[in-house]
């Protein structure tokens, strides 16, 4: 397969070297599932994007600092992209940035929400094939200031939780979003939290901190992406 990785997060100058380039995480995660599988970063925030994102087999798009509701000429191009890629039912795995930016691209809405951070425990409301090992509910490591809330008329809710009832949503074989960071590891949750410092309080980053500390389930999230993309 070949997979383009669409990485719509500012790059810090020494993110490669620390592990936190958003794009090289995906590569991380999936690359031990998908050994044959061959992966193409492209730096959207920037406007690089590819030609023709249907000559890949697979795309993922990241998550970002950005608010998927700004006006930027890259989020209008990646929407278009989306679209397309929709229309094709090329296979499209989208997280946190990107599963709002799938929802806005395909008719639904994004608003502002208060912060949803730590390592919630969601639900899983409509189980699927490629959901193996199964499970009812995941921990996944979270950090988000805007939710969807409302569901494009074609996509289903799969998970949920109280303070972010639309947190995954899927489209027939083709579409996968969700709104958590199963890419992420402890130490990265650590990190972002001290970069948003400034816009939480010292209460909320503590119980943060914790939950970090207390893990999550990326690794059985992983093996489910890894099987949604290859299915």
């Amino acid at each position: 397969m070949r997979i383009a990785i669409y990485n719509t997060n500012p790059t810090a100058q020494n993110a490669v070297s620390r592990g936190d380039h958003y794009g090289r995480m995906f590569e991380t995660m999936l690359h031990p599932r998908m050994t044959g599988a061959t992966f193409e970063n492209f730096e959207v925030v920037d406007g690089v994007f590819p030609d023709d994102p249907l000559v890949f087999d697979a795309v993922v798009i990241t998550g970002s600092s950005a608010f998927v509701t700004d006006d930027a000429a890259w989020i209008a191009t990646l929407f278009s992209h989306i679209r397309a890629m929709d229309r094709a039912k090329t296979k499209l795995f989208a997280v946190c940035f990107g599963h709002q930016a799938v929802a806005m691209a395909l008719g639904g809405n994004v608003e502002n929400r208060p912060v949803v951070l730590g390592a919630p425990k969601i639900t899983i409301t409509e189980s699927k094939s490629w959901m193996q090992p199964a499970a009812g509910k995941l921990r996944l490591f979270s950090g988000n200031f805007q939710q969807v809330v409302d569901v494009p008329e074609t996509m289903e809710v799969l998970a949920t939780h109280p303070d972010c009832p639309v947190v995954m949503m899927a489209k027939a074989d083709h579409l996968l979003t969700v709104q958590c960071h199963p890419e992420m590891s402890a130490g990265y949750m650590h990190r972002y939290v001290d970069q948003i410092s400034h816009d939480i309080t010292p209460q909320v980053a503590q119980a943060a901190r914790q939950a970090f500390d207390e893990g999550a389930d990326g690794e059985v999230f992983a093996q489910w992406a890894a099987a949604f993309l290859a299915s």
